[in-house]
């Protein structure tokens, strides 16, 4: 309830802030609170600036067949084959469609139209299962839109899909994040411990580090050269070609290569990059001017 309310609470003091200021400066405002540097909008250079530029200045609407959950399933088969895809239990309009008799001991319960709202379930039995219907059926009621007024999810229709729960053979899951810009993937991030002790490391397309400089947290494990990096590369390839950017977010296990998701405003611009440079170095490959937000061919 106090978590609800604080939440409630952030979200009325943006609303009031973007009348008051306007979108313009409540963005540079909010931009140089989280991020530490100026928000340039005239010469935009780094990825977190661009992504407030083509969030101004560009149609995102276009990709919300690529963002959600269950309708990009189709873009991946086409573009690179069934086998990337996380095998698929279910897809309702209402939890109460759901068969929980039905489901497997595991599984990953997802809301297609909106950003982690999962609910991951390592064995059904110990699930509160009106917990998960009340929780599943608040998010099918809400726009992700009205959160951060990332536009590519406005038109989304709310629906609930279920997976096969992925999991490695320590119970996490690697989450391996290509930036990439017209079929060429410039960089990663490796997002680990998700939903406990967050952690992450950031890589250049050669698999060179960069070194956190600000981090108080004790290092993250060295992340070895994936095994099949260059079918990394080419799936991310495959799938961002025609995309001026797209971050392709894939889980790699067991020797197997799943998609996660396509995400074209990452973390609505508001993720720190630590150190720095690396959010000058991903932003560099990024034409903003030459926008385009076509699948291609």
């Amino acid at each position: 309830m106090i978590k609800s309310a604080i939440k409630l609470f952030k979200f009325n003091i943006k609303k009031i802030l973007r009348k008051i200021l306007g979108m313009k400066y409540y963005t540079k405002l909010i931009f140089r609170f989280v991020h530490g540097y100026s928000l340039n909008l005239d010469n935009p250079r780094s990825l977190s600036q661009k992504i407030h530029w083509i969030k101004l200045n560009c149609n995102l609407e276009s990709l919300a067949p690529f963002v959600d959950k269950y309708d990009v399933r189709d873009f991946v088969k086409k573009r690179v084959g069934e086998k990337y895809l996380i095998p698929l239990i279910g897809i309702y309009d209402r939890f109460d469609q759901i068969d929980f008799h039905s489901l497997p001991k595991s599984f990953a319960m997802k809301a297609t139209h909106g950003s982690s709202w999962n609910i991951l379930v390592k064995d059904k039995n110990q699930i509160d299962w009106n917990a998960a219907r009340t929780q599943m059926n608040k998010w099918l009621k809400l726009n992700y839109y009205n959160i951060n007024l990332e536009a590519v999810y406005k038109n989304l229709k709310g629906r609930i899909i279920i997976e096969e729960l992925l999991q490695d053979s320590s119970g996490d899951l690697k989450d391996f994040k290509f930036y990439c810009y017209n079929g060429a993937p410039r960089g990663a991030h490796v997002d680990f411990h998700r939903y406990g002790n967050h952690q992450y490391r950031v890589y250049d397309a050669q698999w060179n580090e960069f070194i956190k400089e600000n981090s108080k947290e004790k290092p993250p494990p060295v992340i070895p050269k994936p095994g099949k990096f260059e079918e990394l590369l080419d799936v991310c390839h495959k799938l961002s070609r025609g995309f001026s950017f797209v971050r392709v977010d894939l889980y790699y296990t067991d020797e197997r290569i799943y998609f996660g998701e396509m995400t074209f405003t990452p973390g609505d611009g508001l993720e720190v990059f630590d150190p720095v440079k690396s959010d000058f170095y991903l932003g560099e490959a990024f034409n903003v001017k030459n926008y385009t937000n076509s699948p291609g061919n």
